[in-house]
């Protein structure tokens, strides 16, 4: 039962993912923390800074979410629910993507899809803030950290880790 629910709840997040991996957090926010109650709002932001400070795709916290929901083999079934049917999707969308280049219908839909990406990313960015946010020290981290991210070009995996090195002496 709870593999069923794994994959399909990931597989309908993985394709509803315009954006990355970033555009998504709201969702599986509410789905695994406030639905299912599977993991708290602490431990999707704590699964969330590990995904990025590890190589490759935030979603790679869709493992962590399975495996703490059912082992090893939720965490394989969440990995291929997550990526699987997206990059499906992605292949096929890009051969016909290509296809259209030099049409004005398609310059307007890309212009007319960012507003909508810039507001799925930032709806998470507040998701995680909510999980993170639960003492005046994580409050000052989480502004400090945005404002750094917003105005240098200072490596965010390192500002993460930084942030977690700083929270662990500060808040034993």
């Amino acid at each position: 039962m709870i593999y069923r629910q794994l994959t399909i709840l990931l597989t309908i997040v993985s394709l509803l993912g315009f954006g990355g991996g970033n555009a998504i957090i709201p969702q599986m926010h509410a789905d695994v923390v406030d639905h299912y109650h599977w993991i708290t709002s602490a431990e999707f932001s704590r699964f969330y800074g590990l995904a990025r400070l590890s190589p490759g795709a935030t979603t790679t916290m869709a493992a962590l979410i399975g495996y703490t929901v059912a082992g090893f083999l939720g965490a394989v079934i969440a990995t291929i629910a997550v990526f699987g049917p997206c990059s499906v999707l992605v292949c096929i969308a890009g051969h016909y993507w290509g296809r259209l280049k030099g049409n004005p219908w398609r310059e307007r839909f890309a212009r007319a899809i960012k507003p909508v990406v810039l507001g799925l990313i930032w709806a998470g960015v507040y998701t995680l803030a909510r999980g993170a946010a639960d003492s005046p020290l994580t409050i000052g981290l989480i502004a400090l950290a945005t404002v750094l991210m917003l105005r240098t070009n200072w490596n965010q995996a390192l500002m993460v880790l930084a942030a977690g090195a700083f929270g662990a002496f500060a808040l034993r």
